[in-house]
């Protein structure tokens, strides 16, 4: 893996641009987090800002990126916006398969009053409890008995007994009978509350439905999370936002104004390789940078352009690259005033 770090002052905005380039079979994937100091947004603006200028709200998918963004970031002494949001609407069955459920109640449940309040920030799995009403609860730290669906057999319904987390509960069930019993009719609770009545020993019993809340703006699959100790805490139920600072991550409420951390995923196939010139006893090698920047300044003027090109010089010393040259090329006539598009071209020099 290969990292570049480019850091801009530009008139009051701090830009900060990781990139961190991948490959996959022969296609290369140019990964850029951009950090935007200013102006401050909400999560959706954020979200909207990043999608309209770039690619989305940063997905954090390791704990190498991580780091590399926490070392991108050490001097910004605030919160920045990432993309990770909580779902609370994303209740599903541990049963998958559309025709378990054609033809039933669609989005069934049977609620206990003031349920779910994912009390403690961590309820995400339902047990129902010995009067059919169902409630959320820690799916690791709290145990109890369980009911699974046998899709073959003389009776589908299995009560066990014995204590188990809900995922012990949900390993349990599909290894020993189906799943972890779904509840898709009025009929089918009635059933299963008639159940747990039998058994005077049990009190509440798991079922199926849970939900992994904490989601990706870009719908990325990745279950990487790197949250400060006790968090996401969920005060009141409002904080659905993630936010990083320091390489930790926190949860706030959606409306609060903070950095962002966007992103830009760049597929790309590699050109043949091209041979260095030699001149007398020098080896140039030459690399076209493109760069995206975006300013309210004329970056027609000199005077910017120089002071952009030496910052530039001087992350490419911080990453050990120290005989170069740096030379300004505009892509394309510039159009609007408030937004350049150009790249710098960098010829570096090893010398024998």
């Amino acid at each position: 893996m290969e990292e570049s770090l480019k850091k801009l002052l530009l008139f009051g905005t701090f830009l900060i641009i990781l990139e961190v380039t991948h490959q996959t079979g022969s296609t290369y994937y140019i990964h850029e987090y951009i950090l935007i100091t200013h102006p401050r947004m909400s999560w959706t603006e954020a979200q909207s800002y990043c999608r309209e200028q770039y690619g989305d709200l940063a997905t954090i998918s390791d704990v190498q990126v991580n780091s590399r963004i926490a070392d991108m970031a050490k001097d910004w002494e605030e919160p920045f916006w990432i993309g990770l949001y909580e779902d609370v609407n994303s209740w599903k069955w541990s049963l998958m398969g559309e025709h378990h459920y054609t033809g039933v109640v669609e989005d069934y449940s049977q609620w206990q009053e003031d349920q779910p309040d994912n009390a403690g920030a961590n309820e995400y799995c339902v047990s129902m409890m010995k009067d059919g009403f169902w409630r959320d609860n820690s799916c690791t730290f709290v145990k109890m008995p369980l009911i699974c669906f046998a899709e073959v057999g003389f009776d589908q319904y299995v009560l066990v007994t014995e204590q188990k987390s809900w995922f012990e509960a949900q390993s349990y069930c599909r290894q020993h009978h189906t799943d972890l019993v779904s509840v898709r009719s009025p009929a089918e609770n009635q059933e299963l509350r008639s159940r747990l009545q039998a058994d005077q020993a049990v009190q509440e019993a798991w079922i199926g439905l849970h939900k992994d809340p904490w989601k990706w703006s870009d719908g990325s699959s990745s279950s990487f999370r790197q949250w400060w100790p006790d968090q996401p805490n969920n005060e009141n139920n409002s904080q659905l936002c993630a936010t990083m600072h320091k390489g930790s991550w926190d949860n706030w409420t959606c409306d609060t104004e903070f950095s962002i951390l966007c992103q830009n995923i760049t597929e790309v196939t590699p050109a043949p390789p091209v041979e260095p010139t030699h001149i007398g006893q020098a080896v140039l090698r030459r690399t076209t940078v493109k760069m995206r920047l975006q300013t309210s300044s004329d970056l027609k003027e000199s005077t910017i352009r120089h002071e952009i090109l030496q910052q530039l010089e001087a992350a490419f010393h911080l990453q050990g690259l120290t005989n170069i040259k740096l030379i300004w090329r505009t892509l394309r006539p510039e159009t609007q005033p408030t937004k350049t598009d150009s790249c710098g071209e960098k010829i570096k020099e090893n010398l024998n």
